[in-house]
Order: C-alpha cells, then sequence, then structure tokens
C-alpha cells in the first residue's frame, strides 16, 4: 500500500469485541483484525483503545506496517455512539487515520444486512437491539443498555441467571440444575460469595453464562426453559413492533441469534432472511453516504 492506493476500513464494536475489516477500492476484504470490546458508552478509552487496536491488527495481517493508519479512510459502528455525550466525544476524538467518521452499530449492521437497501434488523450478543431502515432512515427498538433494557441478552440471561440463584439461596425458590450450573461456573457455593464475585460484573462475564443457560432450556431444565422463553417472548415482540405497517424482511445478528430463533413465533420466522453482508461492510459503505453517518 502506497499514499496513492485507496484503503478503507469498515468497523464493527460492541460489548463483547471489536472487529475491523480492510477493504480495497473494490470492496474486496484485505483482511480483519479483533480487538477487545467497544461499547462507547459504557467504557470511552477502552473502545478507542479497541478501535485503534483492532486497526492494527487488521493493517499487521494484510502485510502492512502499522504507520499505514494515517492514510486509512476508516467508517465505524459502534456501541453507544449516538449517545449525545459520547457522539460529541468521539468527533472530538484525535484519531490516528486519516478520516474517522462513527455512527451506532446498528446503523452499519442494518446498512451491510440488506446490502445498503431497507430493511430491519434484530442484533442478539451482549445486548440486544432492534431497528429498520426506510429511506436512509434508522429507527430503533430497545437497545437501551444493560442496566436500562437488553432484555433476552446475553447480558440480560446471565443477570436473571445469578439473580434467581440468589433467590434460590435464600430459600425462596427451589434449587434447580440452573443455579447448580451458575455456582459451579463460579467455583462458589454461597450468597455471599456469589454477591461477591458478580456484584461489580460486566456485561460481557454476565453473558458468560448465556450458553450453558441455553443449553439447558434444550434439555427442558424448567428453570432455565421460562428464562428462554421469557426473553425470546419480548425479542419477539420488539420484532413484531419493529416490522409492524411494513413488509421489510428481518436480519437476525449477534451470537444468541442462532440459538433463540427457534422460540420465535411462526409469524416473526416467516420474515427472517440471510445477512448479504456483515456490519464491517456496512460501516465501510457509510464511508460514500455520509449522511448515514449522522446520529
Amino acid at each position: 500500500m502506497n499514499n496513492s492506493t485507496p484503503i478503507y476500513v469498515g468497523i464493527d464494536g460492541g460489548g463483547s469485541k471489536c472487529s475491523a475489516m480492510l477493504f480495497n477500492a473494490q470492496g474486496v476484504v484485505l483482511s480483519q483484525g479483533v480487538a477487545g470490546s467497544a461499547n462507547a458508552a459504557r467504557d470511552f478509552s477502552k473502545t478507542l483503545r479497541s478501535v485503534v487496536e483492532s486497526v492494527q491488527l487488521a493493517l499487521i495481517n494484510a502485510g502492512y506496517g502499522t504507520d499505514h493508519m494515517r492514510h486509512l479512510q476508516v467508517g465505524a459502528g459502534l456501541a453507544g455512539a449516538c449517545v449525545p455525550s459520547v457522539n460529541a466525544q468521539l468527533k472530538a476524538w484525535q484519531h490516528p487515520f486519516a478520516n474517522f467518521n462513527v455512527t451506532s452499530d446498528l446503523v452499519t449492521a442494518c446498512y451491510g444486512a440488506h446490502a445498503g437497501k431497507d430493511g430491519a434488523l434484530l442484533i442478539v450478543g451482549t445486548g440486544s437491539s432492534a431497528a429498520r431502515m426506510q429511506n436512509h432512515k434508522l429507527k430503533q427498538f430497545g437497545g437501551h443498555g444493560f442496566i436500562l433494557g437488553d432484555k433476552g441478552s446475553g447480558a440480560w440471561f446471565g443477570r436473571a441467571a445469578v439473580t434467581s440463584t440468589l433467590e434460590a439461596l435464600d430459600g425462596l425458590i427451589p434449587l434447580s440444575d440452573l443455579h447448580g450450573m451458575v455456582l459451579n461456573k463460579l467455583n462458589i457455593n454461597g450468597s455471599a460469595d456469589l454477591v461477591q464475585t458478580m456484584i461489580n460484573a460486566s456485561p460481557s462475564q454476565f453473558t458468560a453464562f448465556a450458553p450453558d443457560i441455553i443449553e439447558l432450556a434444550q434439555l427442558n431444565e424448567l428453570t432455565a426453559l421460562n428464562l428462554v422463553k421469557e426473553g425470546a417472548a419480548y425479542l419477539d415482540k420488539l420484532c413484531l413492533r419493529t416490522l409492524h405497517g411494513t413488509s421489510l424482511s428481518l436480519v437476525l445478528m449477534g451470537g444468541l441469534a442462532p440459538s433463540i430463533e427457534p422460540w420465535f413465533s411462526p409469524v416473526l420466522r416467516e420474515r427472517i432472511i440471510k445477512a448479504q453482508a456483515g456490519p464491517e461492510w456496512g460501516a465501510m459503505r457509510l464511508l460514500q453516504t455520509p449522511q448515514l453517518m449522522a446520529c
């Protein structure tokens, strides 16, 4: 790569990881770099570190030196980027790139999933959120963050399981296999230790329980099954609200989406299609559609 060779970067940043893809002028993927979490509303400084590190890794994986960062055109979709105070900080960031445009990860994910056309999206990973894009305008549903929302997400499942375990240890509900899984996973056996271990846990730490919860639900363990049904019912309702009054198709994204889909209603599942491209592609292509980068 030289100064006259255009290289574009699309970044997808969320609660679990930050993925950067390098593209050439024809939109062909050259390489990818993956770094730590990038939820700008929860940990701004870590988000910036993850963005830079993911781009550095992508450059290295493509055989370039990290000094080429100053020539890169970067588009990013980051969780929390459209919180007004966070967006102002991101715009003021003295980034190391030639250009850096940022918007919500929902915008870039939706744009990529439907290859720039109108469509709807549900993301189910560490957090949860739905959105629809029509006439280059995005409307979000849910996705209010770990403390205030994100029901049906990996973090929500994990927190609910820990809460239920504490209730069981207090004798309010019977102990179940789900509660045993939580205690065994943390190698503890009492409520005081459980509180001490999880009181300041991050959303990603709570999400670590989610695969086990879903596996237990698939085995018809009652506590886990009820929990998964509750989360899936909320997500189903959220998606139907997102699709209401439209003929749009819905794309599911996020690490938990394939596991949750079987619990959705038939009417919703009829609207689900496969993604045409990833959020990194959406972020890269939005560099050519700057009006969509605005929060």
